[in-house]
């Protein structure tokens, strides 16, 4: 039997541990670049953008959704005229979703915070079955039980190429019990002389930080698979010009 040497079995000890380090280093980094980029591009999912938890930004949403005519509704708009429609005063830019197809909206917006409302469902007191809620409760399990037939992994979302997929699966969010009001004619729920209501939303949204000035791309899409929305894909790109 041939005899080692202890240099021997240093030296290949180590070159052992070297291979293996490279391997690992060499199996992380689109996971660690994944992860950088999620970090300088979104809000974690535990802070609060600007004082409003997740939740909260949730219910804002809605609350402005609900607000504005179906007929000038960012969620219908199929080219971005609509996309400033209805925007505040406030830190944060809502880029609506889809309830399925695919659309493509062009627009010119401000350098705010961006609100992507990637894929979500809501119950209230006011909408038929498999909508309604009676209470808080009641629409709390209707909401997060619409949003249970979404296809997890068939979410996806990009940010000028950057793949932000994992974060947008990892943020799913229900909103507080929140009120809101509608216009009394052409609302998006299609009830005549209904003028307010009481909703829980459940849902997957991101927060991006605001984006520097200049033309961007951002791509979101899924599909739901079962439940009240399925079989129902949906894809969304937004081709920004931030002043």
């Amino acid at each position: 039997m041939k005899r080692i040497h202890g240099g021997d079995i240093y030296r290949r000890t180590l070159a052992l541990l070297l291979a293996m380090s490279a391997a690992i280093l060499l199996a992380q980094p689109s996971a660690l670049f994944a992860q950088e980029a999620s970090a300088s591009l979104a809000y974690p999912a535990n802070s609060a953008p600007f004082g409003m938890t997740y939740g909260d930004w949730q219910a804002a949403y809605l609350q402005y959704m609900f607000s504005i005519p179906a007929s000038i509704n960012p969620v219908n708009d199929l080219t971005g005229a609509d996309c400033n429609v209805a925007q505040s005063s406030s830190p944060v830019f809502f880029l609506n979703s889809i309830a399925s197809g695919s659309v493509t909206r062009t627009c010119t917006i401000p350098s705010k915070a961006l609100l992507i409302t990637a894929a979500w469902a809501e119950c209230s007191n006011i909408e038929p079955p498999p909508s309604y809620g009676a209470n808080p409760q009641d629409m709390r399990t209707c909401a997060a039980t619409a949003t249970n037939g979404l296809g997890i992994n068939t979410l996806r979302l990009t940010v000028d190429g950057q793949d932000l997929s994992a974060l947008l699966r990892s943020l799913r969010v229900q909103s507080p019990y929140y009120s809101f009001t509608m216009p009394p004619t052409d609302n998006l729920l299609g009830l005549e002389g209904v003028t307010s209501g009481w909703s829980v939303s459940d849902g997957y949204l991101v927060m991006l930080k605001p984006l520097p000035p200049g033309n961007h791309v951002i791509h979101f899409a899924g599909k739901f698979v079962s439940g009240p929305y399925g079989p129902d894909p949906f894809a969304v790109t937004y081709n920004l010009t931030v002043q």
